[in-house]
C-alpha cells in the first residue's frame, strides 16, 4: 500500500469515528419499552347490573350519611355560637350600668365610706374658707363645687358660694347678680342669720 492508499484508510476512520452511535440507546430504549408495556396494563373488569346498583346505592348512603353530618354540625356551631354572640352584645351594652352595682355591701365598709366621705369633705370645707379668707375666691368656689358634687344640699359648701361672690361683688364690681341669686336661695333654703344679714349689708352697699 502506497502513502495515498494509507491516508485513505485514515480518513475512512476518522469518518466512521465522527458518525453518532445510537444503537445502544435504541436497544435500551425498546428493550425498556416493552418491559413497561408488558408490566402495566389496564385491566377492565365486567360488573354486573345487580352489582353496580347495590355500589351506587351504597356510594349514595354514604354521601346522604356525610351531609348529614355537615348539617348537624352546622347547626350544633349555630346552637353555641348564637347565645355568645347574645351575650357578647348584652355584656357590651349593659354591663357599664352594672358596675357600680353592689348586691350586698357590709355595714362595715359602709361606715368606712362614710368616714371617707366626711373627711374629704371636712378638707375641702377647711380649703374654701381658707381661701376665701385670702380673697381668692374663684379657688373657695372651685373647692365648694368639689363638695357640692357630693352633697348637693351642703349647708357650709352654699353659704362660702354666696359668700365668695358676695365678697367679689364688693371688691371688684363684679358677679353681683350671681351673688344676689345665691344669697336669696341660701335663705329660702336654711333662712336668715347673723351671717346672711351681714352679707346682705354689704351687698346692698355694693350698689
Amino acid at each position: 500500500m502506497g502513502f495515498g492508499g494509507s491516508v485513505l484508510a485514515m480518513i475512512q476512520s476518522l469518518r466512521a469515528n465522527a458518525r453518532p452511535k445510537h444503537h445502544a440507546y435504541q436497544d435500551w430504549d425498546k428493550s425498556e419499552k416493552r418491559i413497561f408495556k408488558n408490566k402495566y396494563k389496564l385491566i377492565s373488569k365486567q360488573v354486573s347490573p345487580e352489582k353496580l346498583a347495590r355500589l351506587k346505592a351504597k356510594y349514595r348512603k354514604e354521601i346522604e350519611r356525610d351531609q348529614k353530618r355537615t348539617q348537624a354540625l352546622t347547626v350544633l356551631s349555630l346552637i353555641i355560637i348564637i347565645p355568645l354572640i347574645t351575650f357578647g352584645i348584652f355584656q357590651f351594652f349593659f354591663s357599664n350600668s352594672q358596675k357600680n352595682y353592689h348586691p350586698y355591701v357590709s355595714e362595715t365598709e359602709k361606715t368606712k365610706t362614710v368616714e371617707i366621705t366626711i373627711e374629704k369633705i371636712n378638707y375641702l370645707l377647711d380649703s374654701g374658707y381658707e381661701w376665701l379668707n385670702k380673697g381668692h375666691y374663684k379657688n373657695a368656689r372651685y373647692q365648694f363645687n368639689r363638695v357640692l358634687k357630693v352633697n348637693p344640699v351642703n349647708k357650709a359648701a352654699l353659704f362660702g358660694m354666696a359668700a365668695s361672690y358676695v365678697y367679689e361683688c364688693q371688691k371688684k364690681n363684679t358677679n353681683c347678680e350671681n351673688a344676689k341669686t345665691l344669697l336669696q336661695d341660701y335663705i329660702s333654703k336654711f333662712g336668715s342669720d347673723t351671717k346672711t344679714e351681714h352679707l346682705s349689708t354689704i351687698l346692698n352697699s355694693s350698689h
